[in-house]
């Protein structure tokens, strides 16, 4: 029963400490997804890729010094974490398509629910495969 516990609070924290780098990297992918959009007047789907690819680039280097303290040959891990990255880009760029040319959403709003699913995509795929503990 204690190793459940301290499981769960280990990975509590860590998904805390996940959930900050990823507020931070959002506020990255939403203010330039915008301003590129309707500043730069740039397609919102380009604008959704080059804001995606920044805030990722933010994402690697704090997931990798502070979420999980990977000492990790770097190597391995970045091809890793672009590659997922990449996976996440497709997967927040067809529920953006779909939010806005479907169902007629703002852009916006769409980006908020392919946001929700990307963290989700992210998350794991990091934990197990870009910063895997042995």
């Amino acid at each position: 029963m204690n190793f459940f516990l301290n499981y769960f609070r280990v990975n509590k924290e860590l998904f805390l400490k996940y959930a900050t780098v990823g507020l931070t990297a959002a506020a990255i992918d939403f203010s330039f997804l915008y301003i590129l959009t309707d500043f730069f007047h740039i397609y919102y789907l380009v604008s959704a890729t080059i804001s995606f690819t920044l805030a990722a680039l933010v994402n690697y280097n704090l997931n990798r010094r502070w979420t999980f303290r990977s000492n990790g040959r770097r190597l391995y891990q970045l091809p890793v974490f672009f590659t997922i990255a990449v996976l996440g880009v497709l997967i927040n760029n067809n529920i953006m398509y779909f939010g806005v040319e479907k169902i007629e959403l703002h852009y916006l709003l769409a980006k908020v629910g392919a946001t929700a699913m990307v963290t989700i995509w992210n998350f794991l795929g990091n934990k197990y495969l870009t910063f895997k503990s042995g």
